[in-house]
């Protein structure tokens, strides 16, 4: 093979590495769904070849990043609010807003809590009961559902009153604090009890819709982002197959 043809082979390999890169997707989501994103994008790079870059945490963090220019292409939040704020502040592609899933939310009890995940039944004078973990309200819409579950049952004055309400920054940490054992009930969404991928022992009851605003999820292409790239994810997004993964983990479909 001569000089000539190397370096041309060379440059090509060069341009196809650098229009990949171009192609990169980066998804900003809501903590709630990112285990079901992650196994979606998976799939969609597998297919696509489109490599899928995520970033998750509290809505209202992302939301506040992204004011700030972070360089998203895609928002994929946990309520409709900070979509439609994003939307009015000029700051996504034109009809781009969607709703993507509808959220639930459950009581978990992990295998070493020894309180029943009914709160229907809970005692905040249980001896058992040390924390109940829940998702900062201002900035999750989970955990604005979680408190108002616990003031329908009447027990959230008692038991904030008496200390045993731990807040986690995003649902994935509250998730967590009830995973290791630090809170004996943790109220997080359907998905981290429904992880086909990731199974998790304990018992888990799910809540009653109607206790708590509907969790309407959103998402958006943000302004300039709507790549060619980005239009074969949400076609592939919306597909058939993807629904069906997506309830899977636990999720009522959206549009």
């Amino acid at each position: 093979m001569n000089k000539f043809v190397s370096r041309l082979l060379v440059a090509g390999l060069l341009l196809t590495s650098s229009m990949a890169y171009a192609d990169n997707i980066k998804i900003a989501v809501a903590s709630n769904f990112l285990a079901t994103l992650t196994a979606l994008s998976k799939d969609f790079t597998n297919k696509t070849g489109i490599p899928v870059e995520i970033s998750s945490g509290a809505t209202g963090m992302l939301y506040a990043q992204i004011q700030k220019g972070a360089p998203y292409d895609m928002f994929f939040a946990a309520d409709a609010k900070r979509p439609k704020l994003l939307e009015k502040e000029g700051l996504i592609a034109s009809n781009s807003r969607f709703t993507y899933v509808t959220g639930k939310l459950v009581s978990w009890a992990p295998r070493s809590s020894n309180v029943s995940a009914d709160l229907a039944s809970l005692n905040p004078k249980d001896g058992n009961l040390h924390f109940i973990a829940i998702a900062n309200p201002k900035t999750a819409p989970y955990g604005a559902a979680a408190v108002a579950v616990l003031k329908h049952y009447g027990v959230y004055d008692k038991l904030q009153n008496a200390g045993k309400i731990a807040i986690g920054g995003n649902i994935g940490k509250t998730f967590q604090y009830a995973a290791s054992g630090n809170a004996q009930i943790g109220l997080v969404a359907k998905s981290y009890v429904s992880n086909p991928e990731k199974p998790v022992g304990g018992t888990f009851v799910e809540i009653p819709g109607n206790l708590y605003p509907k969790l309407t999820q959103q998402a958006v292409v943000l302004k300039g982002k709507d790549s060619d790239a980005v239009k074969k994810f949400l076609a592939y997004f919306k597909s058939d197959a993807a629904k069906k993964q997506i309830q899977a983990y636990g999720y009522g479909l959206g549009d």
